[in-house]
């Protein structure tokens, strides 16, 4: 068992050493030699835990989902207060969210022409979906959706706005002001109660 744990660990330090490299250098930095200095170990112990860069990059598009949803999974809140706090597990308005969103959106570009890391790809982008159609369920059983508005069609329209969020924040520097971006959020979900 210790074996297997150690292996675990290392993968999960090889995996988040790659989102930073995606961070700082993008693609083109994600090499073998590359995310292999960032770790800090031999190349050659990388392979071991990742024998192809297509597994890599699959790993790390699986960290980043199992990050938010452990994130997800510690939020003591309900009502409205939980609407936000799913939501803003998905916006980088912190180093590690911010680390995220700049890796999924780098390797969901490279997706579109890797039919191999497209699967992967799908997966974290529906995690998003089941997040933003979580968030409306949870608006209705706390009586602050409007019951003649379509859910499917306002989860949609959430998603792009989340999304559209989320890169202006990437897009603003560092780490983005926070409130901007919340009160755009907050405000579309204020909407949703009304008609």
């Amino acid at each position: 068992m210790p074996r297997r744990i150690d292996a675990e660990a290392r993968s999960s330090a090889i995996a988040e050493a790659s989102l930073r490299v995606l961070e700082r250098d993008g693609l083109s930095g994600l090499s073998v030699r590359g995310v292999a200095a960032e770790a800090g170990i031999a190349a050659a112990s990388l392979r071991r835990a990742f024998a192809t860069q297509h597994a890599l990059r699959e790993f790390c598009l699986q960290l980043i989902e199992d990050r938010v949803t452990a994130r997800i999974a510690a939020l003591e809140l309900t009502g409205r207060a939980l609407v936000d706090g799913l939501l803003l597990q998905l916006l980088p308005l912190d180093k590690e969210r911010r680390l995220e969103l700049m890796a999924q959106v780098q390797l969901g570009v490279l997706s579109l022409t890797d039919s191999a890391l497209r699967p992967a790809a799908i997966r974290l982008s529906e995690g998003v979906d089941r997040v933003c159609h979580a968030a409306l369920q949870l608006l209705v059983e706390a009586g602050q959706f409007n019951p003649t508005r379509d859910p499917g069609y306002e989860a949609q329209r959430l998603r792009a706005l989340l999304d559209g969020i989320a890169m202006h924040g990437l897009w603003s520097g560092e780490l983005p002001e926070a409130g901007p971006m919340l009160r755009v959020l907050s405000r579309h979900l204020d909407e949703l109660a009304g008609p």
